[in-house]
């Protein structure tokens, strides 16, 4: 029996947040196999640059000229407009998964897969993270893991 190699996990993120590109998804379909979802890097965050600023990158990295709409939606829901001219490291736990989240929906995607997004979180800001998981779900796959 082969012995497994040690896999050591990072955990940048505060939660794990993995993206599929709708321009990319057909031709990564093809290569892995018939389901068609693929789970691309997960958006890292860097402790010492703003949130605003790692939104920025995240969606001028895919080719739009600032965040999404929904990035700006979930600002909104979220109740989180002062965490953007702040840096992540001195944030709560609750907090850095809002930055999670908020990097994650500042680029365009078509499957989101979210490891414990409500952790950390307030009740208020958990109902609202569910429910708009849940309504993004109408038109994009999301698969969202809790922890028992």
């Amino acid at each position: 029996m082969q012995k497994r190699p040690n896999r050591q996990k990072s955990f940048n993120t505060a939660g794990v947040f993995e993206l599929v590109s709708g321009a990319n998804l057909a031709n990564r379909a093809a290569s892995y196999g018939p389901t068609g979802i693929l789970l691309a890097s997960p958006p890292q965050i860097d402790d010492d640059t703003t949130l605003a600023a790692q939104m920025m990158t995240a969606a001028t990295g895919h080719g739009l000229v600032e965040p999404t709409d929904l990035a700006d939606f979930a600002i909104d829901v979220f109740e989180c407009d002062a965490l953007l001219d702040r840096v992540p490291r001195p944030m709560s736990r609750g907090e850095r998964q809002l930055c999670g989240l908020l990097i994650a929906f500042a680029r365009p995607f078509d499957a989101l897969f979210a490891a414990d997004p409500t952790g950390g979180l307030d009740a208020r800001r958990r109902q609202a993270v569910s429910e708009l998981l849940h309504d993004l779900a109408k038109d994009r796959l999301i698969v969202s893991t809790t922890p028992i």
